[in-house]
């Protein structure tokens, strides 16, 4: 699309790099890591733009997300800031005025969590133990300390 002429020549910005720089955008406001691939791709199928030029000349950009939300989360707040984030993102890389940036949530979704971690008060294989044999796979010292004793009373009888 051909973006200015100026004295030095023309000026043109393809559709392409005003897609991309709108993926980036999207990415960036998901706080994901725009070199990820996985993260472009699902990008790239969620953001679209359109380009229009005026009847005065003036090109103009839309732009339209498809995208989900995590459950919980404001709709009207979250699109609100996507809204402003593609749209400052766009005219400041471009120059081109953004005029309408359209945000369609289609899915919510949840963070999976962690499994819960029990603690017990002592580990199952020393519980099945009888009382004796814990100890003894505890401290082999305390066995030795046993046997000088029964030595000690055999000695002394």
């Amino acid at each position: 699309m051909d973006f200015e002429e100026t004295d030095l020549g023309r000026i043109e910005i393809s559709e392409a790099v005003i897609r991309d720089i709108a993926i980036h955008s999207y990415i960036e406001f998901l706080k994901f890591d725009p070199r990820e691939n996985k993260a472009r791709k699902e990008a790239k199928s969620t953001v679209d733009i359109d380009l229009d030029e005026k009847v005065d000349g003036t090109k103009t950009v839309k732009i339209t997300v498809n995208t989900k939300i995590k459950y919980g989360v404001s709709i009207p707040s979250y699109a609100r800031k996507m809204q402003e984030k593609l749209k400052n993102d766009v005219e400041s890389f471009s120059g081109l005025k953004v005029e309408d940036v359209s945000i369609s949530i289609e899915d919510v979704y949840e963070e999976p969590q962690k499994p819960a971690v029990i603690e017990e008060d002592e580990p199952e294989h020393e519980a099945a133990l009888p009382q004796e044999a814990s100890q003894a796979v505890e401290s082999p010292v305390a066995e030795e300390e046993i046997e000088k004793e029964e030595e000690k009373k055999e000695k002394e009888v």
